[in-house]
């Protein structure tokens, strides 16, 4: 396919004094390859050019206004003093990403930047009122983490999507990001916005594919990311429920919407959901008996920041590190005063999972129970006691959040392959022994029901200390254990 890089330049955005920053747009020196989940590419060499003038109307959008302000707000809690913040944009075509460390070619030579953050832009207007915000996301976070992305390291066998369980890491980043995207669609007055969200259009006989009514349930998955599930199940916390589908197929498992609603993603689970982070940062930020003015989202926006600042300078990043739960006790450190709406947002949207053993039977009996209309069987009174009972163990000791969680331990069936169309790509079934739905356990040759149901008694009784400690339990028989790879 032939690619065409557009010429960009340096310029001076006329923002409000407060929220000024300076657009540099990029054009590439070579091709860059864009095609995949991430850009592999390191230290890209880059031009300015002199004339930007066909890319000013495309900053005009609610969009836009937010990014910049987010993006001003990291810059001031990461480089304190440091003036008027530069923002790169390089925009190439089938540019969807977000990276770090770049080169630029001048008359005198190669500046380098190592640490600086960056988009890389497909140049269409459109991008600028969807992509920027999500990606913009990304760059305020490698901000306050001192100029480094957190590399994701994938444990699944498809890159990351809002419905499916991946990476801590990636859920943690990408979460933060969609969030911002559920922000915009609940807050924006703009038409434009408001369309790609809302169901206003009721669309039979011709019209385009993402508008009709015929392929309503079916359309949103072809833009793999799920743009309207990133709006309405992160506002309303779906992803806090296992998928409905438990047969033998990857791609059901991890990327349909459909959720069973009776069972709550076990304390680690959650861990690994992008769609779980982006409805806790958008609840939290939201949080209200009535919709909070723009001037207190941009500062709840803020101190998530700042508390995220403080959590990268612990420079903790290993493979399992909890990054929402380690947010959240840092978050209690800077902000005292908040110390319990952040404990009762972590609590009420996991359903507790992350402090009581008995969370998961306690929302599943309640569920079931108001399937029935049977108000006698809610136990109401029951869950408010619990409730009261979590918060206060959390505000006690904020370390209790991480009492239920395991290791990530990837493991892969190299004989068992997964089909992605879009991506031309065959896969080995991959996925987490803690984190592994039953519909994928299903696709190991030669594994039976007896042995799903033990592994996952297993796991919901403790987590799995490593491999090892999987094997010595005896989920699986000596054959079925033989297809089990450790990644």
């Amino acid at each position: 396919m032939t690619r065409r890089f557009l010429l960009v330049a340096c310029l001076v955005w006329p923002l409000p004094a407060q929220d000024v920053v300076h657009f540099v747009f990029l054009e590439p020196v070579a091709r860059i390859d864009t095609q995949g989940a991430e850009i592999a590419e390191k230290m890209p060499l880059f031009r300015r050019v002199a004339d930007p003038s066909r890319y000013l109307e495309w900053l005009h959008n609610e969009s836009a206004d937010r990014a910049l302000r987010l993006y001003r707000a990291a810059c001031e809690i990461a480089r304190p003093g440091g003036g008027t913040p530069d923002y790169y944009i390089a925009l190439v075509a089938g540019g969807n990403h977000a990276a770090v460390g770049f080169r630029i070619q001048n008359a005198d030579g190669v500046a380098e930047y190592p640490r600086e953050p960056y988009i890389l832009l497909d140049p269409q207007p459109y991008r600028f009122q969807t992509t920027l915000l999500h990606e913009t996301g990304h760059m305020a976070m490698a901000l306050v983490a001192g100029g480094r992305l957190l590399e994701g390291e994938p444990i699944a066998s498809i890159p990351h999507s809002t419905a499916a369980l991946s990476d801590r890491k990636t859920a943690f980043t990408e979460g933060y990001a969609i969030h911002l995207e559920t922000l915009e669609a609940q807050t924006a007055r703009d038409p434009a916005i408001r369309q790609r969200y809302d169901h206003g259009q009721v669309l039979f006989g011709d019209g385009p594919y993402q508008a009709l009514e015929y392929f309503r349930n079916a359309s949103d998955l072809t833009s793999y990311s799920q743009n309207l599930a990133r709006y309405q199940e992160v506002r309303d916390n779906a992803f806090s429920f296992d998928g409905a589908f438990q047969g033998p197929d990857y791609l059901r498992v991890q990327l349909e919407k459909a959720r069973d609603f009776s069972t709550v993603r076990d304390a680690n689970q959650l861990l690994q959901s992008e769609g779980f982070y982006a409805s806790f940062f958008f609840l939290f930020v939201m949080r209200g008996a009535a919709p909070p003015a723009e001037a207190v989202v941009d500062q709840r926006e803020q101190q998530l920041l700042t508390a995220m600042h403080g959590l990268f300078a612990s420079k903790a990043d290993d493979r399992s590190n909890p990054w929402l739960l380690k947010l959240a006790i840092e978050y209690m450190k800077q902000f005292p005063d908040q110390k319990t709406v952040v404990a009762d947002a972590l609590n009420d949207l996991s359903h507790g999972m992350f402090v009581d053993p008995a969370a998961a039977a306690l929302w599943k009996d309640h569920y079931l129970a108001a399937l029935r209309l049977d108000m006698a069987g809610m136990n109401m009174q029951g869950i408010m006691a619990a409730r009261k009972r979590w918060r206060e163990q959390v505000l006690a000791n904020p370390e209790m959040l991480l009492s239920r969680l395991g290791p990530e331990i990837p493991c892969e069936v190299p004989g068992t392959k997964v089909r992605l169309a879009a991506f031309n790509s065959d896969s080995p079934v991959e996925f987490d022994l803690n984190t592994v739905q039953p519909g994928i356990m299903r696709l190991i040759p030669g594994i039976t029901e007896a042995e799903v149901t033990a592994w996952l008694a297993e796991r919901s009784r403790k987590p799995f200390a490593s491999l090892e400690d999987f094997r010595a339990r005896g989920c699986l028989r000596p054959q079925t254990l033989s297809s089990v790879k450790n990644r």
